[in-house]
């Protein structure tokens, strides 16, 4: 299949062939985008030490040297620790003493920022495999109405009158399926890879929680 072949039916297809491609262009880089997001993860042993030297800068430093840190560093570790830490600022201020109440609010914040995180653009991706086959069916909606209008003014006769018509109709119902099928299988296996990398770290995130947990009974102890 020849390049000019390609570029004959994209052009044949009509002007819904132009946000198909838009779809396929932003499914490809949000693709590309998550799989080197995974492929980026911490190891056990840098997650440990990223771990370390957050809590050796929160206890030398306090919260402002810590929030100072997290906008230096970026990745999944420190996007989870900042919003644990933000919530953390937020309880304080609240007067909440209750332990237990912190410790809930914490695993909340831990679960929604980590999977936040992991799961960025994931939606767009699944907006893209619904669309793109709806995309597809317009174009061939629009291909058959250029097709019957064929019709009635060249007559049912002449087969080249209406060939043009069904031929946009066809392309644009390929062309949709061909983006949708792969985004939704991504989509898919990236959603599943997001939920398995948040387990990954779920045990450092979790024990940044139980360092604030611990300052804040020292600070009402106190």
């Amino acid at each position: 299949m020849s390049e000019n072949f390609i570029v004959s039916q994209f052009f044949k297809g009509g002007p819904m062939m132009w946000p198909l491609l838009l779809c396929s262009v932003v499914a490809t880089i949000v693709i590309i985008d998550r799989l080197l997001s995974y492929f980026r993860l911490p190891s056990e042993e840098d997650a440990e030490a990223q771990l370390n030297e957050v809590e050796s800068v929160l206890k030398e430093q306090g919260e402002a040297g810590a929030v100072e840190y997290f906008q230096q560093n970026s990745g999944v570790l420190n996007y989870v620790f900042a919003a644990l830490l933000k919530r953390y600022d937020s309880l304080v201020l609240e007067n909440r003493t209750d332990i237990e109440d912190v410790r809930q609010e914490l695993i909340t914040v831990t679960e929604e920022a980590g999977l936040s995180y992991l799961g960025r653009l994931l939606n767009a991706l699944g907006t893209i495999g619904v669309l793109s086959p709806l995309m597809g069916l317009l174009g061939t909606i629009v291909g058959m109405i250029a097709a019957f209008d064929a019709i009635a003014q060249a007559g049912a006769g002449d087969p080249a009158a209406v060939a043009a018509g069904i031929s946009q109709a066809l392309i644009t119902t390929a062309s949709g399926l061909i983006v949708a099928i792969p985004t939704i299988v991504f989509h898919r296996y990236l959603s599943a890879r997001a939920e398995k990398a948040f387990k990954e770290i779920e045990l450092y995130c979790h024990a940044f929680a139980n360092t604030l947990i611990i300052r804040m009974g020292e600070r009402t102890n106190n």
